[in-house]
């Protein structure tokens, strides 16, 4: 006899998390400190002992089902969401993976900004679950020789560190106005990528190498049996394998680290310094070059490195500038100014996206005004937080606030001439909430230090670089709380989903005593949420 539903969310919520968790980041920890030891056998054992675990695998169906964005998501199976019960029975079936196979992939299309579309191959359920217990095991092996020019899609990194590691490049002590830059893009990385050379990096277990390899070649449903190349975008685990695969190319320009004068004559050179002279992010790459050295040969070097991986890079992205005449990268445009001082700011592009997207939520109908406006206020303040540590006085932000304010005005005249009572007419101070009252300080963000990795077990710097990331309310109870949640009294990881969470359920109470600031699981089963959603359910 199946249990009760009832029964299930009982055993479910009771599963002790906490211990799972420690359990799991012990592990972690023990295989990131043996691959730095260069103990092989170590860490094999280590990773089997994980990846068998009965923590790793709840955690991992938690991580999928509960907490990602794209959780409700569908693979050929059809099924996008999972109910205790079946959490439960998908946890059985992981008991045994010595033969697992993944399935096809169902293929969707992302639209480009240029007009291309990006074939995501969506993995089911259970693939992305097997996928996740995967990087769970391998990334403290990846995170343990990473290079310190590598910093997209890695625990406790973030756009703002590279935004930093440019500024250290370009900074004005430097002579930043002789520096040249190679910007590039790698084509279709996650399409082409060489299967067998992808495999000699990978480090694990003879079957878990064997589970990847499926996961490698499942195919795409109704379009081909097996895939000879690349890895499946959208699978939870192929941004570390990217990582793995283009591991060194960030490095291929590195030089001793050298001490200028004001005549800029050389003081002395430090050959034990490595001057960082790459920094890529996923796919994306820049390299600095000071002036004299020849970009044809660092050319040479990537197209033999990338050859090597069955790649090669996509000439329309790829540009050769002077540092004073600017480049665009990760949303941003560097520039260094006549007086050899670097600025930034949103690039032409990122502004567009962003407006583009303003102006379509303002045209859907299927919402009334007032959460339009909500919708907008989203998007603008996670634009602004974005470029936070960029100049944003030079930028022109008033058209989108005039066009803004010109479509609510135009709205509320319409509705005052039907003369509908029932529909709220929008204030238009609202309009002003939106799009005011934001700050800006350039370069002032705190940048990751390259050498440290979340696994490194110093849980002092990154609680202080958790608590950094936040302001105001957040920031004050993560202090208060001694950067422990407040329901499983677990430190908060660098790469943790953090909630506010108010306790009587009211948004409009923000004193401290009705705060706590709790992990994304732990906020999800709070009393008040299920009591709010029962309301709107009768």
């Amino acid at each position: 006899m199946q249990p009760t539903l009832k029964r299930c969310v009982e055993d479910w919520n009771a599963l002790p998390w906490k211990k799972f968790q420690k359990d799991v980041f012990r592990l972690q920890h023990r295989i990131y400190k043996a691959r730095q030891a260069e103990n092989y056998k170590l860490v094999s054992k280590l990773q089997r002992l994980l990846f068998q675990s009965r923590a790793v695998r709840f955690l991992a169906i938690r991580q999928i089902t509960q907490l990602n964005r794209g959780k409700v998501t569908a693979g050929v199976d059809g099924i996008a969401r999972l109910n205790v019960r079946e959490r439960l029975r998908i946890f059985e079936d992981l008991n045994d993976l010595k033969n697992y196979k993944h399935q096809p992939l169902k293929r969707i299309y992302i639209p480009k900004p240029n007009g291309e579309k990006r074939p995501l191959g969506i993995p089911t359920i259970k693939d992305r679950i097997v996928q996740c217990m995967l990087k769970y095991t391998l990334e403290p092996v990846y995170e343990a020789y990473a290079s310190k020019g590598s910093w997209g899609f890695r625990p406790g990194r973030s756009t703002h560190d590279v935004l930093m590691q440019i500024f250290v490049n370009l900074k004005k002590s430097d002579i930043n106005y002789e520096k040249r830059i190679l910007e590039l893009d790698i084509e279709k990385c996650f399409d082409k990528i060489n299967h067998d050379r992808l495999m000699e990096e990978i480090y694990l277990p003879t079957y878990m190498n064997r589970i990847i390899r499926s996961a490698l070649k499942a195919g795409v449903l109704k379009e081909r049996e097996a895939t000879h190349e690349g890895t499946p975008q959208g699978g939870v685990i192929s941004p570390l394998l990217c990582n793995i695969i283009l591991h060194g190319i960030e490095d291929l320009w590195n030089q001793p680290y050298k001490y200028f004068c004001k005549d800029r004559s050389v003081i002395r050179s430090k050959k034990s310094e490595i001057a960082q002279r790459g920094i890529r992010y996923a796919d994306d790459i820049v390299f600095f070059l000071q002036e004299g050295e020849q970009a044809d040969q660092l050319r040479k070097k990537i197209d033999d490195f990338l050859i090597e991986r069955g790649l090669k890079v996509k000439e329309a992205k790829t540009h050769l500038v002077k540092s004073t005449k600017g480049f665009d990268f990760l949303g941003w445009r560097f520039e260094v100014k006549p007086n050899h001082s670097l600025t930034c700011r949103p690039s032409k592009k990122n502004r567009i996206q962003m407006i583009k997207k303003i102006k379509t939520k303002m045209k859907d109908c299927r919402l009334d005004l007032k959460k339009r406006l909500e919708k907008v206020k989203v998007i603008y303040r996670g634009w602004r937080n974005y470029h936070q540590y960029c100049d944003l006085s030079t930028v022109n932000l008033w058209s989108i606030n005039e066009w803004v304010y010109k479509f609510v005005k135009k709205a509320n005249n319409k509705l005052k001439r039907k003369k509908r009572t029932e529909a709220k007419v929008v204030r238009i101070e609202k309009i002003q909430d939106i799009f005011n009252n934001h700050k800006f300080a350039l370069f002032k963000h705190v940048a990751v230090k390259s050498d440290k990795s979340p696994f490194d077990n110093d849980w002092i710097y990154w609680s202080n670089r958790k608590n950094k990331q936040y302001d105001r309310l957040k920031a004050k109870m993560l202090k208060r709380q001694k950067f422990r949640c407040g329901e499983c009294n677990l430190k908060f990881a660098s790469d943790d989903q953090i909630d506010l969470h108010h306790i009587d359920g009211s948004h409009e109470n923000n004193s401290y005593r009705n705060l706590i600031v709790l992990h994304r699981s732990c906020h999800q089963h709070q009393p008040i949420h299920g009591l709010k959603r029962s309301k709107v359910r009768t």
